[in-house]
């Protein structure tokens, strides 16, 4: 999954912390239900609809403090809760989130006490962040989302999406994130697209633009080769838009909708969504034995917000002794979600009565029984294992802890549900004491869950325990050096197999032919270093290896490279023409992909026209094609002579007569 650039400073920003270069949009928002708290920069909310994620940036006066979000559905309630600490004033200005859920690195929803369900987040629901019991700040999720893409031309990509009626057509853009294009022409990890025509981008390598009507968008990418295109249409497609924005192009409520991605827990341990959670059980059981009849009776409990409606109860009388591990039973089901009572044939003498629910994911756990008190207790326990998995050299004790009294643990040590059908599963052991793993038995998963006194679930857990000799990481992948003057630039992916310890860092090694290899390391979350100190001309192998606490793990497969002074791109004039309001000039340049900036009157004078792409060449063309012409502006009411280029690859060229006529 691709997480979101971030930015920082004091540079103006949009959706999660991006620049739409040149769009300073004006238009008011479109008319959406009333929020008055939208944050404003640099606090910021950004919901992630298709993933059930939120972030929320800024809020530096809360730096450190308890924190709670909150998902709002109209008409329905609180869907959705999780509670946090808030990140430390310095992480927060140096432009990390403050605080994240249903994200690696981030709280689970339910955190802190909350509603033990991951939220389905829809158009319109709404996410508030409080402190003390106060709502700071909250945004709406937009009615946005990508709806298909596919190439229309080798070289040109069409992304479709819809947006609602209450979504501002002006704020809005489209996003496709593949960070393999840093190594096309793009040279960056993700192409945009913005409303208007079909554009050359700011930083060259691509034109793009958007159409908005009736409902839907219609991105349109033209890349400059086919390879880069394919690279492009194998992304994530995105589309994001928002509540508000301030005169300095910061974007404020946002949502950001990702094609494909699905939405449930975010990472392990993390509880269900509504809709895969089972239903709670009833309270209140009273039984009353007639000999002849049994009546029962219970209080029912309300479901799961968002979740599917109870349909019913089941009714069971157990019998409390086994016959070779069997018990028998007799119950009935009652298909009515008003219920509050049924009756039983017969004496339940010797039998323990069980209450549960069900629904559309199953009955609930554990049951209600007679005697049971009704509790204003909702708040399940939470349950840990003391040592977390991991990767073991020796036998290891496992103890197994809750947060709340009396409550009771149950667990596997053969990675099977510790319930089954709602109740103890055939491998589930109840919980007495530390337990013992032998390093002879190889790898175990222990599964657990603790039920407090009040019948609430704890969230289900599970650790995984391997035993072995300590080995270091494998091979880096997709290893590949890029060069540039006595330099080049190194990329990889982490190691398949880290080893049996977290890795460390990375020891980066080019070597010549012959003479002295250039070494350099990197950090254990690198995936890129630049290599200095290289031989321009000189062929290198450059080999990757991670680290762990064992030590150096195998070398990467090598990349070769070798640096060099790059070509200055050579530009030329091939047409100059102007007349008060048209100013036309045309010429070619050495650089298929070089953004060219136009000046008039000298080499530092004033810029009228930037972003100029040279073109790819013709078929049996030596050089690209490049061409201007500006209707409106100085420079076509005032003839600009003499005129001055420069290019972003090293080309100059000027100065220029521009002739009248």
């Amino acid at each position: 999954m691709t997480k979101f650039a971030r930015g920082g400073g004091r540079r103006k920003v949009t959706a999660a912390g991006l620049v739409i270069s040149g769009m300073v949009i004006s238009a008011s928002v479109a008319p959406v239900t009333a929020h008055a708290a939208v944050p404003a920069f640099p606090d910021n909310i950004t919901i992630f609809p298709d993933r059930d994620f939120v972030s929320v940036d800024g809020f530096s006066e809360h730096a450190g403090e308890q924190v709670t979000i909150e998902v709002q559905r109209p008409h329905v309630g609180l869907i959705g809760s999780a509670t946090g600490t808030m990140a430390s004033a310095s992480s927060i200005s140096a432009g990390n989130p403050a605080i994240e859920v249903n994200h690696p690195g981030g709280l689970c929803w339910g955190a802190g006490g909350g509603l033990q369900v991951t939220p389905d987040i829809r158009t319109g629901d709404v996410v508030s962040v409080k402190f003390g019991g106060a709502v700071a700040a909250d945004a709406t999720a937009l009615d946005v989302g990508v709806t298909g893409g596919a190439l229309t031309t080798p070289t040109t990509l069409v992304i479709q999406g819809r947006l609602g009626s209450a979504v501002d057509p002006t704020f809005l853009e489209q996003r496709i994130i593949e960070p393999a294009l840093r190594d096309t022409e793009v040279a960056r990890r993700d192409v945009r697209a913005v409303p208007g025509a079909v554009a050359n981008a700011p930083k060259g390598g691509y034109s793009s633009g958007m159409e908005v009507a009736d409902g839907t968008f219609t991105a349109t990418y033209k890349f400059l080769n086919a390879d880069t295109a394919a690279v492009a249409a194998d992304g994530l497609y995105t589309v994001t838009s928002w509540q508000d924005q301030d005169p300095d192009g910061n974007t404020q409520g946002v949502t950001i909708a990702e094609f494909g991605e699905v939405g449930g827990p975010g990472m392990g341990g993390c509880p269900a969504g509504a809709v895969q959670q089972g239903p709670a059980s009833p309270t209140g059981v009273v039984v009353h034995d007639e000999g002849d009849t049994t009546s029962v009776s219970w209080t029912p409990r309300p479901s799961t917000p968002g979740a599917a409606p109870i349909l019913g109860y089941t009714v069971r009388a157990v019998d409390r002794l086994s016959k070779k591990g069997v018990q028998g039973e007799v119950g009935v089901r009652v298909n009515d979600p008003d219920a509050t009572s049924v009756t039983l044939p017969g004496s339940v003498e010797g039998k323990r009565v069980e209450v549960r629910s069900f629904g559309e994911a199953g009955e609930s756990w554990p049951p209600a029984l007679p005697g049971d008190t009704p509790s204003a207790d909702s708040t399940p326990p939470t349950v840990s294992a003391r040592p977390a998995g991991g990767f073991y050299t020796a036998d290891t004790t496992v103890t197994l802890t809750a947060n709340e009294p009396g409550s009771e643990i149950y667990y596997t040590l053969d990675g099977s549900d510790p319930l089954e059908a709602g109740t103890t599963g055939p491998a589930a052991t109840l919980y007495t004491g530390p337990f013992d793993l032998k390093a002879s038995d190889g790898s175990r998963t222990l599964r657990f869950v603790a039920f407090d006194p009040a019948g609430n679930a704890s969230q289900a857990r599970m650790e995984k325990y391997t035993f072995g000799s300590a080995t270091a990481p494998g091979a880096p992948r997709s290893v590949t050096a890029q060069g540039a003057t006595a330099s080049a630039t190194v990329r990889w992916t982490a190691p398949e197999d880290p080893g049996t310890s977290p890795i460390t860092g990375y020891e980066i090694t080019a070597t010549p032919a012959s003479g002295t290899a250039v070494t350099a390391t990197a950090g254990a979350s690198a995936s890129s270093v630049v290599l200095t100190g290289l031989k321009n001309d000189t062929k290198y192998a450059v080999t990757v290896v991670a680290v762990n606490a064992v030590g150096k793990g195998a070398p990467s497969a090598p990349a070769e490279v070798t640096p060099k002074v790059p070509a200055v791109d050579k530009l030329a004039i091939t047409l100059a023409k102007w007349k008060s309001g048209d100013l036309r000039l045309e010429g070619t340049g050495s650089v298929p992909g070089a953004s060219l900036t136009l000046r008039s009157g000298s080499p530092t004078g004033p810029v009228f026209a930037t972003d100029v792409i040279v073109q790819p060449a013709a078929a049996g063309a030596a050089n690209g094609t490049w061409s201007l012409r500006l209707r409106s502006g100085s420079a076509a009411t005032t003839n600009p002579s003499p005129v001055y280029i420069t290019s972003d690859k090293g080309g100059t060229l000027g100065p220029i007569t521009v002739p009248n006529g």
